[in-house]
C-alpha cells in the first residue's frame, strides 16, 4: 500500500469565485529571475514555487483578498505584500540578496583520522507521492540526531558532507528536489529557522534509488541536532500531468482509493491508500517506513507548500545525512568519479546488489558468500548483526538456516549408509524404537522426500511453532508429534514436513549410537571445515550468533530451537554454506556414488514428480541451469542455498529478518553464469575451438535477454 499525501485536483471547485495572481521573483541586485523561490500565505496550504525563469502563478479564493503574501528565496530576504496590492497586473518582485555573517572557523590539525558517520532512517516499505496539483513547494523533513542506532565515536559538532533522500519510485520523465537544513524549534521541537544560505537542487531522471545532495562545499559545522528537508519541485506541466493520471486512475478503480484515519500523538490524521496498481501514477513516490515502530525511533514533520505549519506525522522519510568529525581536505571535495570496483563485475554487482537491498528492506544484516570452481570469489557481511549495539556483520557472524538445516542434515544420512549403519528403506522403528507404529510402515527415505504422511507444524497454532521447551536430543523431541496419525498412506503423496526431519535427527541419533548435535560435529562439520556451524542451542552463550528481528525491526528470537535442530534449527555462516556446497560437488569427506542420490528426484506411488530429493529441491532456474537448492525462513530469519552443479558455482544467503526472502538470489546466479560463460568463449577463441565458440554467443544473448525482463526471484517455498 502506498499512502497518498492530501489532494487538491487543478479542477477542484472551492465554491467561491477565483483570483489569480502572478508575475515574476528577481534578484534586486542584478535583476535575473530567482528559481525556484517560495510563494505562499503563512499558516495556510495554499502556496507555491516559482519556475527557472522566475515566474509564478497562484489561484487565490476572494476569501484571501485581506491576507498577504509572503515571498522568499534561499539566501534572500523575505518580502511580505497584500495581496490586494497584487491584482490586475503581472508584478515584478525583487527580493535583497542576503549576506550571512558566518562564524569563524579554526581548523586545527588532529591526530585522530578523518571519521565519516551515516545518520537518519534507511529503511522504507513504501512510498508517498505528493499529488497536489494546484498548489507547490510541499516538503518532509527528518530529525537528524545520534541515536537509532547510536553511532560510537560521534560527537557533536561536526561537519556536514552530504545529505540523500530514498526515492522509491518515479514516473516522471524528469524530477527536481531541493534539500533544506532546519533548526529545531525549541517550543514545538518541529523544524525552526532555515539555516541553509543556498538553494540546492537536483534534477534526475532515476527510477529509483537514492538521490545524493553534496553538501561539503559549504563547511557547515553542525553542533546539535537539526532536520534535513527535501521539497519537491513541480512545475507546471508536472502537476497538470500528476492531476490527470490521478484523476484518471480514481474514475477507472473508484474502489482501490482508501480514506481513513489514524490517531498519532493524540490528533486524527487523514491517510489516502491505494492498492498496488497506484505504483505507476505520474510523479515521484518518496521513500516512507510506515507504523508506529518507525515513529518511535525517528521524528518526521511535513508541510504543504512553503510557508505552511509542520505538522508531525506517523509515516518516517527514508533520508540519511553524512557528516565527518573532521572539515574534509580539499581534495576530498573533488567531484572525480569514484574509483571503479576492483573485483570482477558480477561480484560488483551482487555487492551493490546486497547494500541497495538493506537501503529497500527492513532487513538489518545479511551475509553473501560465492564460490565458482570451488574457490570462494566473495565472502561479505553487511548492515548490522546486532542494531543496539551497532555491531557489524563479520564473515564469522552466525545466522539462523532455518530449513537449510535439512539440507545439511542430509550429509549425515549419506555418510550413516557409506559406513553401513543405516538403511534408508527400512521402517523406522529399527532406529527409533520408541517411536510408535502407525497405521502404515514408512522409511527414513520417504521421511526426507516429505512421502512419510507426518504432519508439519499448524500455522493457525503459534506455539506449535515457536515453543518454549528445551530438549536435550532429537529423539526427545518427536515427542510433539508422535501420537498424531499420519496424514496420508506413504508415497502417496508430497506433503512437506520440518517435524519428518526431526524424525531424522532421531534417526541418525539410533543408527549412530551418538546425539544428533555430536555426530554433525564429529562426522560432518568438523571434516569439511565448517567451524562456524552449530545448533541454536539458547542455554549456550554463542557470542557471534546475530540478533535476529520481527517485520517491525524489533528483536526477537521466536522461543527455544531445540525441538528442531535436524528440520530447521542450526546456525551457521554463508561461508560454512559454501563449504558445505563445494563438498556436496567435489566429495572428499562423502562417498561421491552416494552423494547424487541426494537429488535424485522423488516421485509420489502415482508417479507425480515432487522436485524435490532428499533435503534439496531440484530444478532449473529461469536460464534453464540445472539448481540444488533449498530456502528457509522464519518470523526472524531467512537463507538461501543454491548449487549450479554443471556450472560448479555456490552461493550462500543469510539474514537476521524473514524480510530476506524478497532477496533476487537467482539473478546473482544469472550474472556468474555470464561471467563464466563469457570466460569459456574468450577460451575456446584463443584456442580456435571454432565449433564451441560459435555456439556460445547465442548462449549469451538468451540469458542477457532474460535477465532484463525483471524476473521475480526462484520461486522457493516459504518453508520454515
Amino acid at each position: 500500500m502506498f499512502k497518498i499525501a492530501l489532494i487538491i485536483l487543478i479542477n477542484i471547485q472551492l465554491g467561491y469565485s477565483q483570483i489569480t495572481v502572478k508575475g515574476k521573483i528577481l534578484n534586486q541586485t542584478d535583476k535575473k529571475p530567482i528559481a525556484y523561490a517560495n510563494v505562499g500565505i503563512p499558516n495556510t496550504g495554499i502556496g507555491t514555487i516559482s519556475n527557472e525563469d522566475g515566474s509564478f502563478s497562484l489561484q487565490l479564493s476572494k476569501l484571501n483578498l485581506k491576507d498577504t503574501l509572503r515571498f522568499s528565496g534561499i539566501g534572500f530576504s523575505k518580502r511580505a505584500i497584500p495581496i490586494q496590492s497584487l491584482l490586475d497586473k503581472e508584478v515584478i518582485v525583487y527580493l535583497k540578496e542576503q549576506v550571512t555573517q558566518l562564524n569563524e572557523v579554526i581548523v586545527q590539525a588532529k591526530k585522530e583520522k578523518n571519521k565519516t558517520f551515516v545518520l537518519g532512517n534507511r529503511k522504507s516499505r513504501g512510498g508517498t507521492l505528493e499529488t497536489d496539483t494546484v498548489y507547490a513547494g510541499s516538503a518532509t523533513a527528518l530529525l537528524i540526531e545520534n541515536k537509532n542506532p547510536i553511532q560510537k565515536g560521534l560527537s557533536f559538532p561536526v561537519y556536514l558532507q552530504s545529505a540523500s533522500i530514498r526515492i522509491f519510485r518515479n514516473n516522471l520523465p524528469s524530477f527536481k528536489m531541493r534539500v533544506r537544513l532546519y533548526s529545531v524549534d525549541p517550543l514545538t521541537k518541529g523544524p525552526g529557522e532555515d539555516f541553509l544560505n543556498k538553494s540546492v537542487v537536483v534534477e534526475s531522471t532515476m527510477r529509483n534509488g537514492w538521490l545524493t545532495f553534496n553538501l561539503s562545499e559549504f563547511n557547515y559545522l553542525i553542533s546539535e541536532p537539526f532536520f534535513v528537508a527535501f521539497e519537491s519541485i513541480l512545475t507546471k506541466t508536472d502537476r497538470e500531468l500528476i492531476a490527470k493520471g490521478y484523476h484518471d486512475f480514481i474514475q477507472k478503480h473508484p474502489n482501490r482509493l482508501r480514506i481513513d484515519t489514524v490517531l498519532f500523538e493524540g490528533k486524527k490524521q487523514v491517510r489516502q491508500q491505494l492498492g498496488m496498481s497506484g505504483i505507476d501514477l505520474p510523479g515521484t513516490f518518496i521513500g516512507i517506513a510506515p507504523g508506529e515502530s518507525a515513529s518511535k525511533l525517528f521524528s518526521c514533520y511535513t508541510r504543504n507548500t512553503s510557508f505552511d505549519k509542520w505538522e508531525k506525522v506517523r509515516g518516517i522519510l527514508a533520508a540519511t545525512v553524512t557528516v565527518s568529525n573532521q572539515l574534509p581536505a580539499s581534495e576530498t571535495i573533488s567531484t572525480k568519479a569514484p574509483e571503479p570496483c576492483q573485483e570482477s563485475s558480477a561480484v560488483c554487482v551482487a555487492i551493490q546488489a546486497c547494500n541497495d537491498f538493506l537501503d529497500e528492506s527492513n532487513v538489518n544484516g545479511l551475509q553473501l558468500c560465492i564460490s565458482v570452481n570451488g574457490k570462494i570469489k566473495l565472502s561479505k557481511g553487511f548492515g548490522l548483526a546486532d542494531v543496539e549495539n551497532n555491531l557489524p556483520v563479520s564473515t564469522d557472524t552466525q545466522f539462523r538456516l532455518n530449513s537449510i538445516s535439512k539440507s545439511v542434515t542430509s550429509a549425515a544420512l549419506i555418510k550413516l549408509v557409506s559406513e553401513n549403519k543405516l538403511d534408508l528403506d527400512a521402517p523406522i522403528q529399527k532406529y527409533v524404537p520408541s517411536f510408535p507404529v502407525k497405521k502404515y510402515p514408512f522409511t527414513s527415505r520417504q521421511l526426507a522426500g516429505h512421502l512419510a504422511g507426518i504432519r508439519d507444524y499448524n500455522e493457525k497454532d503459534l506455539s506449535d511453532l515457536v515453543r518454549q521447551e528445551h530438549y536435550e536430543n532429537a529423539t526427545q523431541a518427536t515427542k510433539i508429534f508422535e501420537n498424531d496419525s499420519l496424514l496420508f498412506k506413504p508415497g502417496s503423496q508430497f506433503h512437506y514436513s520440518t517435524f519428518g526431519w526431526n524424525l531424522i535427527g532421531a534417526v541418525i541419533e539410533g543408527a549412530s549410537g551418538k546425539s544428533y548435535l555430536d555426530y554433525m560435529q564429529e562426522s560432518i562439520w568438523k571434516p569439511m571445515g565448517m567451524l562456524n556451524t552449530c545448533g541454536d542451542d539458547n542455554t549456550k552463550s554463542i557470542p557471534s550468533r546475530s540478533k535476529f528481528y520481527d517485520a517491525a525491526g524489533n528483536e526477537n528470537d521466536y522461543g527455544d530451537w531445540s525441538y528442531k535442530y535436524a528440520g530447521g534449527g542450526l546456525l551457521s555462516t554463508a561461508e560454512d554454506l559454501v563449504k558445505f556446497g563445494n563438498e556436496v560437488l567435489h566429495s572428499n569427506v562423502l562417498d561421491p556414488k552416494l552423494v547424487k542420490h541426494l537429488f535424485e528426484p522423488q516421485f509420489t506411488s502415482s508417479g507425480k514428480a515432487t522436485g524435490y530429493g532428499l533435503g534439496w529441491y531440484v530444478g532449473k532456474d529461469k536460464n534453464g541451469h540445472r539448481i540444488w537448492y533449498h530456502a528457509g525462513d522464519m518470523l526472524s530469519s531467512s537463507s538461501y542455498l543454491i548449487i549450479y552443479p554443471d556450472d560448479d558455482i555456490v552461493i550462500a544467503f543469510l539474514a537476521n529478518s524473514q524480510e530476506g526472502t524478497l532477496f533476487d538470489v537467482q539473478k546473482i546466479g544469472s550474472l556468474l553464469l555470464q561471467e563464466v560463460i563469457a570466460k569459456e568463449i574468450s577460451y575456446d577463441k584463443a584456442n580456435k575451438n571454432n565449433t564451441q565458440y560459435e555456439a556460445a554467443p547465442l548462449r549469451i544473448y538468451t540469458l542477457m535477454q532474460k535477465d532484463l525482463k525483471e524476473n521475480s526471484p526462484l520461486p522457493f517455498p516459504r518453508n520454515f
